[in-house]
């Protein structure tokens, strides 16, 4: 099975392929001191809706890095009907591949830790590009309790690919970040994510009938949202971090 193209249509109704709730993304990114003269790195963008908001509502210079060639179509095309692709940079690579002439204001890293190779290495390559006294923005899973070992059998997953919550901002401090700001993802948030994958899956497939990858599609949405309903929902968190390199100026905005 095709993951990276699963993804991308299971999160069809999704602008950003990960459980956040947009209101709270975009209130704290509103908090932070950026214009005209600010770059933006996105790792693991997806489409980059959030690159483009910035770009087109805040006037910065954006670029997004992403491994799939069709989503980053996407994202060209959204920032062209909004005017804005002339800001916009997007490299088609892994982000492990990439390297960067100057330091970010703000880098971002939303679900997508597993594009550096997981928690560690994310934080270390996010702490490479962002500039003394920059942000970046991370989201992340954590365990609320300990996994079932048949929920991570069903999800294919491992008890070491997340840490807890506080784990996760231990992690960024362990790495010379400053943990500023967090905040978990409601239930209702999380549902709603849930549900939206679920169904862009099934109006895939109920749309193409013929995929030669329906049957494992298929197989693969039933098993996870089952899991996600009987394990998942209690088990598994996810939470914003908002991270702050060493170097801030006595006078940059951060929230409160």
């Amino acid at each position: 099975m095709d993951r990276a193209r699963y993804s991308r249509l299971a999160h069809r109704l999704l602008p950003i392929a990960a459980p956040v709730d947009p209101a709270v993304v975009n209130e704290v990114l509103g908090l932070l001191p950026l214009g005209a003269d600010s770059k933006v790195l996105d790792v693991g963008c997806g489409r980059a809706a959030l690159l483009v908001d910035l770009v087109a509502g805040r006037g910065v210079r954006g670029t997004g890095v992403d491994h799939d060639r069709e989503v980053l179509e996407i994202a060209r095309a959204a920032a062209a009907q909004r005017g804005c692709a002339d800001r916009l940079t997007l490299r088609e690579a892994r982000a492990l591949e990439v390297e960067f002439d100057a330091p970010f204001d703000l880098t971002l890293c939303i679900g997508a830790s597993h594009a550096l190779g997981g928690q560690v290495s994310m934080l270390e390559g996010l702490a490479r590009w962002t500039a003394p006294g920059g942000h970046a923005l991370w989201g992340e899973g954590f365990w609320r309790r300990d996994p079932d070992a048949a929920y991570l059998a069903a999800i294919g997953g491992s008890k070491h690919e997340l840490l807890s919550h506080h784990g996760n901002a231990a992690a960024a401090r362990a790495r010379g970040w400053s943990v500023i700001w967090s905040a978990t993802t409601s239930d209702a948030c999380w549902d709603r994510y849930e549900g939206l994958y679920r169904l862009g899956m099934a109006r895939h497939l109920a749309e193409h009938p013929d995929d030669p990858e329906a049957a494992a599609f298929r197989e693969r949405s039933e098993s996870w949202y089952d899991g996600y309903l009987r394990w998942g929902r209690d088990t598994m968190g996810f939470a914003l971090y908002l991270l702050q390199r060493d170097g801030a100026s006595p006078g940059a905005a951060c929230p409160p």
